[in-house]
């Protein structure tokens, strides 16, 4: 039961934090949620095939054995089969998704284009490993019910300890070197040193000028790799983040904990680059090791805790999100605090690493997916192995069945007389018999067809359950229900990603699209400017002949379009996305750009032409073309030269000619399919314009 100093610490602003109250919640919210930590538990085991008394040789043994000594123990993927289907298809939806941002504000739409190319070069290079995370985030919303990604932003020189000679060091500092060579002002040289080498403390700046002196080498720290790229990882939702067991919405719970296990480098590392307690550090390493892992659901046990205590390779520490409210004007903030679980001090003298103000955060760094909303609480969930743990049970009880009596026709049971010794039974083993068929073979169990049509049944039902019947028309769309929700995460993550580069990331950065030579140069911008981000999937499309159909159909209601409401270049770019994304991000470009590309084409051929050059027509853009051309003839010395020059006449008309030849071919595929020229009234097309 939470005090009301307990209550205070986890509801308002204080000038240090009550870790002994946040200590207290935590365990508090780790009880809480221990049936849910089981139902995880048991999904681990159910997807892989794990269960009390099984044997490697896949057969059973012991007293329990049923029906016999060495009978089928069977593994039977029902659950990991779907799931690892599952996590392809939404792998491959993101990797053919169509990644676009839409302006909410009219000032926004110049720059939309380019932010969508941007999140396009997020997910494919800027966002270190997003793909496996996402991979890893999509197993565990199949296997636990929910997908949770932590969103921040990596800062960081990294720096790596580099042997150098006196001659490195005059090529950075041509005075530091020549100080050193004299051999005086040791003082001013060991300050010097540590403002030249990043990190460099007095005891290793002493030491490294020893060094220096007598074999003109040492060993220095070096930044060799700067770190400033957003982060992305996916938590499992049973081991590395808690929220409360009452929590509806994750953003609006008062506190959750991300637990981390990190090597003891790892956490020395924090003290230089995240400003981390030294002390608090040093007894963590001293005091507190552990070696719990629990990314594995199964380690999460009170045995498997006990028997691993003695080991020194990880360190468990607590990172706590609070949403907090100032006493003096009710403003919110996103707190955090960075403790040890088992070294938190007292209210008036906690113990712990760091507590900050996170600032530019409006809510948590987590977006939270649950796999089903039929129940309003966050844990109120039923994961797919529990979904399908009973067919697979009913299936493996079938199959062992099927195998067991296999063994009986293989091998009957031998009958032999009574009082006798049991004969040996093998290939060219010699048996003693007295008389003959004192010695035979015992009935087998009959083959039991019904046992393969149950079968059938159970994995149909598992299919329809999954939406993998793919007879079943609402197949497809229990297909898109999934897709829809990994995409929705995606979607999610990459808008926080995007507002984190807006708040904490470089001014400028330059990427490269696919399809264009030149980088692009991409500023922060207004970091309250808003995007509408989405990203789109049609499961249909991953079957050919549907998505061919799709692509006719919208051919055709051109046809329809009276008042030109279809945008051409518009759906010109949609269609190529769908045949291979990739592959339209190269060929396809903005409808101005295009335009201006064949302006220049056009006009650089009527160049050669005039200079006597004969050149063909471009393959595309006839109707650009003949505009440009039309411009071109009006110019009172080209008018006069075409009335003077024959050359220069026959040259222009050949290449006008190739021109009105791809329109009339653009025509006559419109005449092929109503059979006559269309219906117009003088320059207006009335073709289908019937009431």
């Amino acid at each position: 039961m939470q005090t009301n100093e307990s209550n205070e610490a986890l509801t308002y602003v204080q000038d240090k934090p009550n870790v002994a109250a946040l200590k207290n919640a935590y365990d508090t919210t780790i009880g809480d949620l221990d049936w849910y930590l089981q139902s995880t538990r048991d999904s681990y085991d159910y997807r892989r095939n794990i269960w009390p008394g099984k044997s490697k040789d896949l057969r059973k043994h012991g007293a329990d054995a049923f029906p016999f000594e060495g009978a089928a123990d069977s593994e039977v993927q029902i659950i990991d089969e779907r799931i690892n289907t599952y996590v392809a298809l939404f792998m491959s939806a993101l990797n053919r998704a169509n990644i676009r941002a839409y302006p909410v504000e009219i000032g926004d739409l110049s720059r939309s284009r380019v932010v969508s190319a941007f999140l396009k070069w997020m997910v494919a290079s800027y966002i270190p490993d997003f793909k496996r995370q996402m991979e890893l985030g999509a197993n565990y919303l199949m296997e636990r019910g929910m997908m949770i990604s932590y969103v921040g932003w990596q800062k960081e020189n990294r720096t790596f300890l580099q042997r150098l000679d006196i001659n490195q060091i005059a090529q950075v500092s041509p005075d530091l070197a020549q100080l050193i060579i004299d051999g005086k002002s040791d003082d001013q040289i060991v300050e010097l040193l540590k403002g030249q080498f990043q990190g460099l403390t007095d005891k290793r700046a002493k030491k490294a000028l020893k060094d220096l002196r007598k074999s003109g080498t040492a060993e220095l720290p070096v930044v060799r790799q700067s770190v400033n790229c957003p982060k992305v990882a996916a938590l499992a939702p049973d081991s590395d983040v808690f929220f409360p067991a009452y929590t509806t919405d994750p953003q609006k719970a008062p506190y959750c904990f991300w637990r981390v296990l990190m090597t003891a480098q790892e956490i020395k590392n924090k003290v230089a680059t995240e400003g981390w307690d030294e002390e608090w550090v040093d007894k963590v390493l001293e005091m507190q090791v552990t070696s719990v892992d629990m990314t594995d659901p199964r380690t999460n046990t009170q045995y498997n805790k006990l028997s691993t205590e003695q080991t020194t390779e990880l360190y468990e520490v607590i990172y706590c999100y609070q949403r907090l409210i100032s006493q003096e004007d009710n403003s919110e903030g996103i707190y955090c605090t960075v403790f040890h679980n088992n070294w938190y001090g007292t209210p008036e003298n906690p113990k712990y690493a760091k507590h900050e103000l996170l600032n530019g955060y409006d809510d948590y760094p987590f977006v939270v997916t649950k796999l089903g909303e039929d129940n309003k609480r966050l844990y109120e969930l039923a994961t797919i192995p529990e979904q399908l743990r009973g067919i697979q049970w009913q299936v493996k009880v079938e199959r062992d069945s099927r195998i067991d009596r296999n063994s009986y026709a293989t091998l009957p049971a031998i009958l032999y007389p009574a009082g006798t010794p049991a004969p040996e039974w093998g290939p060219g083993v010699k048996v003693a018999y007295r008389r003959m068929g004192e010695i035979q073979f015992g009935p087998t169990p009959p083959y039991n067809p019904g046992s393969v049509e149950m079968e059938r049944t159970q994995i149909e039902q598992a299919d329809r359950l999954m939406g993998l019947d793919h007879a079943n028309p609402m197949a497809r769309i229990r297909q898109q229900y999934f897709v829809d929700k990994f995409l929705t995460h995606v979607r999610d993550v990459l808008r926080l990603s995007y507002k984190c580069y807006q708040r904490f990331g470089p001014e400028q950065v330059f990427f490269r699209v696919t399809g264009s030579p030149d980088p692009v140069r991409f500023g922060r911008g207004d970091p309250n400017e808003n995007f509408d981000i989405n990203i789109n999937f049609d499961v249909l499309s991953t079957d050919p002949e549907t998505l061919e159909s799709q692509l006719n159909q919208f051919v055709s209601l051109l046809q329809f379009d009276r008042n030109g409401r279809i945008n051409v270049d518009r759906m010109l770019e949609a269609m190529a996305g769908a045949v291979n994304p990739l592959l339209a991000d190269a060929v396809l470009q903005p409808a101005q750009e295009a335009q201006q590309q064949i302006v220049r084409q056009v006009t650089d051929d009527l160049s050669k032409i005039y200079a006597g050059i004969e050149v063909g027509a471009r393959p595309n853009g006839a109707q650009v073309a003949m505009q440009v051309i039309q411009q071109y003839v009006q110019q009172p010395d080209v008018s006069q030269r075409l009335q003077n020059d024959e050359s220069f006449a026959a040259r222009l008309q050949k290449y006008v000619a190739q021109y009105e030849q791809q329109m009339v071919q653009a025509q006559n595929a419109v005449v092929g399919r109503i059979g006559t020229q269309p219906a117009q009234m003088g320059n207006i097309q009335t073709q289908g314009m019937n009431a």
